[in-house]
């Protein structure tokens, strides 16, 4: 199912050449895709910017396929997406959207724009300070405390996902 037709012509249009960013290994993503993944990046961004005002920064996309040299260390390939805090980049690992509909059985335009919107949704901790701050306890933590430490992050990123849908449902 697409997901242009009920987000206010996200199927149509380009990403601003900014948020993209080509890591050293040869992407294999299909060009369709990448136009789609590059354009729920450019939406969030609206929607983030509208609801955080001059607090929003934008972040920067990066494909890759191969093993990686981020700013926080080597990504591997087939490890899927991936926020950086410290040089506040998303990497998506464009073998992950092969496996997001073969192996998890989650096809689909939704699917695929979920995960960005995740991704971002660890941006906007970022910005906020919400990355920092539990980064800071879970190094205080015990491995069981800082673990559920980690799952509070990723439920708050999946809720600013959430957050990110219910405003370009309504848009």
């Amino acid at each position: 199912s697409s997901l242009g037709g009920g987000l206010g012509g996200l199927g149509g249009g380009q990403a601003p050449q900014s948020q993209v960013g080509q890591a050293s290994g040869q992407s294999n993503l299909d060009p369709a895709t990448r136009r789609f993944t590059l354009q729920v990046l450019a939406y969030t961004e609206d929607v983030w910017t509208k609801l955080l005002g001059g607090k929003y920064e934008p972040t920067t996309l990066v494909f890759f396929s191969e093993a990686d040299r981020s700013g926080w260390g080597v990504a591997q390939s087939a490890m899927g997406p991936v926020y950086c805090p410290i040089d506040k980049r998303i990497y998506l690992d464009t073998q992950f959207f092969n496996e997001l509909s073969q192996r998890f059985q989650a096809p689909g335009d939704f699917a695929m724009a979920y995960v960005v919107a995740h991704e971002v949704g660890h941006h906007v901790q970022d910005l906020t300070g919400t990355l920092g701050q539990a980064e800071q306890v879970q190094a205080q933590a015990s491995q069981t405390e800082g673990n559920a430490i980690q799952v509070k992050v990723e439920l708050q990123a999946d809720c600013y996902a959430g957050v990110w849908a219910a405003n370009a449902k309504n848009s």
